[in-house]
């Protein structure tokens, strides 16, 4: 991918992890919308025209989406058969986790793409049931096809990056028509605040050219995550909660000096501008 739709995917990962700190990972919620229409025979056809794609989503978004949930953003790809799906992460009204199965409720599919086995939906909660049969009426009505909503699974980290790796198929198959084409858009509002339009944040709280995503900036985190890997074998264990219990409240400065100590990796894992910097 370019340079900018890599900070888009890195401003993604960390949208999201805001998101889950601050709304609770069990609001989180994983939508995959597709395009897509039954012919005279009965048989399902993705859309594959971008334009068209774009005007049914503006509309779902604005008419349901936007109202629906308070905040979220979505990621528009172009699938390697030439279809247009959206995915997005939402913040849902109630827990929509609760102690939920994963993998009875979300089986995976085989190479052919059906599920290995059937659902069992025993464990999904009172709330995601309502949120399934809500799009169940709704996603037809405005073009949509096959849909699907998951509770976040892990962490605010994990759904960016599965997420930005949809960015990086759009980039694979996007076609002629797709040049120019917004891939990433956030919507809603961004704070906790539900009331007082100056306490309400509309923009997310990281975008893609602050300053943590300069090569020397990204180089630093790398050399921090090393360092910690350093200090994992040595038996300390360090995490981003408990490091500057440990280090103390200068914790950056004193990385710092240990930086001066650690032999540092780089490799065709990391771009070149980082490991220049390192």
């Amino acid at each position: 991918m370019p340079g900018p739709r890599r900070k888009q995917a890195d401003a993604l990962t960390e949208n999201l992890k805001w998101m889950a700190e601050t709304f609770g990972k069990e609001r989180i919620g994983f939508l995959t919308l597709t395009l897509g229409d039954v012919d005279a025979g009965g048989k399902y056809r993705n859309l594959r025209d971008r334009k068209e794609a774009q005007r049914r989503f503006h509309s779902l978004l604005t008419n349901v989406i936007a109202p629906r949930y308070q905040c979220g953003v979505t990621i528009t790809e172009r699938h390697r058969n030439g279809g247009i799906h959206f995915h997005l992460a939402v913040v849902c009204a109630q827990d929509i986790r609760g102690e939920i199965d994963f993998a009875a409720c979300f089986p995976g599919k085989d190479v052919g793409g059906k599920p290995r086995y059937k659902p069992d939906y025993a464990t999904a909660n009172d709330a995601l049931k309502r949120e399934w049969a809500f799009w169940r009426r709704t996603a037809k009505l405005y073009g949509f096809g096959r849909h699907q909503l998951q509770p976040m699974r892990a962490n605010g980290e994990a759904l960016g990056r599965y997420l930005g790796e949809y960015l990086h198929k759009d980039w694979d198959h996007r076609l002629p028509e797709d040049k120019g084409a917004r891939c990433v858009r956030y919507f809603g509002h961004w704070s906790k605040a539900t009331r007082g339009k100056d306490e309400r944040r509309k923009t997310p709280p990281h975008g893609s050219r602050f300053g943590w995503m300069t090569p020397r900036a990204r180089a630093w985190r790398v050399m921090v995550k090393q360092v910690v890997v350093v200090l994992t074998y040595k038996g300390t264990k360090l995490t981003e909660h408990n490091i500057k219990a440990v280090l103390g409240p200068r914790w950056a400065w004193r990385m710092g000096k240990l930086f001066e100590v650690v032999q540092f990796e780089v490799g065709v894992w990391q771009d070149e501008a980082v490991n220049a910097a390192i």
